[in-house]
């Protein structure tokens, strides 16, 4: 199939041109400290989630992009046939077959990512899309997913207000997209997911962004706190105290909404609901048990190839182009090691939740170099 590129110039009017991204670093001894023990984690075997970031092209100019998105598609993206391989090896991990979702840039300036979601669930996935808020998500290709059998599209809300929203994504007119998307999304039935991204920029507006989720008829919100990777800058997260504070928030209310709530790059949210009777049990806790963390429940593939822990940890571990995906999820040193408790540094090796949360190793590695660090987002003291 050819790599087709979609023209940019009904997309919206970029605010700036995006920098050429970083490319993920190679995994040195620094990333590995330790040899891992053991590996008695529920995700030993088989991740929760595998996400393929099918490509870095996006029209959009995001303060936070973590993939350092750019204007065209690059032209050692993994082909279409490649793709099939890798949706292959991903729906042969057993003992459970991972939720797998397409992601970018934006998944839909690839023709042919309708294509990936029919293959995928001809081999027993569930599927999943996040395309950006751009006017290359038009109805018709929608119906084109769903029609494949998509079993959830997820966009992005940073603003409760069309002004905050173009802000953040730093493209005028794509809230109105994003919109729209939401519209055309429960028009035609599909379940839609809302992400939002916790920084500096959208910290105020979380309870406005959460009124607009409800009336959007989401099944699920997402929040991703923010990690300084890509574009993303350390002055724009929050310190431990206010994350805390947003947990505590969201289990809140999550009592009052007709959606879940989970979190991505804040796992203490787990240790937030197990202080709370109501919560043991209940769906917030998602069908994974525990925290599906970096490494540990989670896999990323980015456009070219590589495999790492996720886009947030982007430690390459392999190449799905020569490297087996199912063996280096589970043996390769920095998986394993991510998923040991007993190789925690700091407060996070000393927590009693330590096998129920294991905190953000991305956070970590941001911070200090070590992904096994203490997670310097939480503001719990074990001690």
């Amino acid at each position: 199939m050819s790599a087709a590129i979609l023209h940019d110039r009904d997309q919206g009017t970029a605010l700036f041109s995006p920098r050429q991204p970083t490319p993920p670093a190679p995994v040195t001894s620094a990333a590995v400290p330790a040899v891992a023990r053991s590996d008695a984690s529920p995700f030993s075997a088989a991740p929760f989630i595998v996400i393929w970031e099918v490509t870095r092209a996006c029209a959009l100019a995001c303060v936070h992009c973590r993939a350092e998105a750019i204007p065209r598609r690059h032209p050692d993206e993994l082909t279409t046939e490649e793709g099939e391989r890798l949706i292959d090896r991903i729906a042969s991990f057993t003992p459970r077959a991972p939720l797998f979702v397409l992601t970018g840039g934006d998944p839909l300036r690839r023709r042919d990512v309708a294509h990936f979601v029919r293959y995928g669930v001809e081999r027993g996935l569930s599927v999943a899309l996040t395309p950006s808020g751009t006017a290359a998500v038009t109805r018709a290709r929608l119906e084109e997913v769903r029609d494949a059998g998509l079993a959830r599209l997820a966009v992005s809300l940073d603003g409760s207000t069309a002004e905050r929203h173009d802000a953040f994504r730093r493209v005028r007119g794509s809230h109105r997209f994003t919109m729209r998307i939401v519209d055309d999304a429960r028009d035609l039935g599909l379940p839609l997911q809302i992400n939002t991204t916790v920084a500096r920029q959208t910290l105020d507006d979380l309870p406005r962004i959460a009124e607009a989720v409800e009336r959007a008829g989401v099944v699920l919100w997402a929040l991703f706190f923010l990690i300084p990777v890509g574009r993303a800058k350390a002055e724009d997260g929050l310190s431990a105290d206010e994350i805390e504070e947003v947990l505590q928030w969201a289990a809140d209310l999550r009592g009052s909404v007709p959606f879940g709530i989970k979190t991505t790059e804040a796992p203490h949210y787990h240790r937030v609901l197990a202080g709370r009777p109501d919560a043991i049990g209940a769906p917030a806790l998602g069908r994974a048990g525990r925290a599906v963390t970096d490494g540990n429940g989670f896999l990323f593939v980015d456009h070219l190839g590589a495999i790492c822990p996720s886009g947030f940890l982007p430690l390459t571990a392999g190449n799905v182009r020569t490297d087996d995906l199912v063996e280096v999820y589970r043996e390769h040193p920095i998986f394993r090691s991510l998923r040991d408790p007993d190789l925690l540094g700091g407060r996070c090796g000393r927590c009693e939740f330590r096998t129920r949360c294991g905190g953000s190793r991305a956070r970590a590695y941001a911070a200090t170099g070590d992904p096994l660090a203490e997670d310097p987002g939480c503001a719990y003291d074990p001690s």
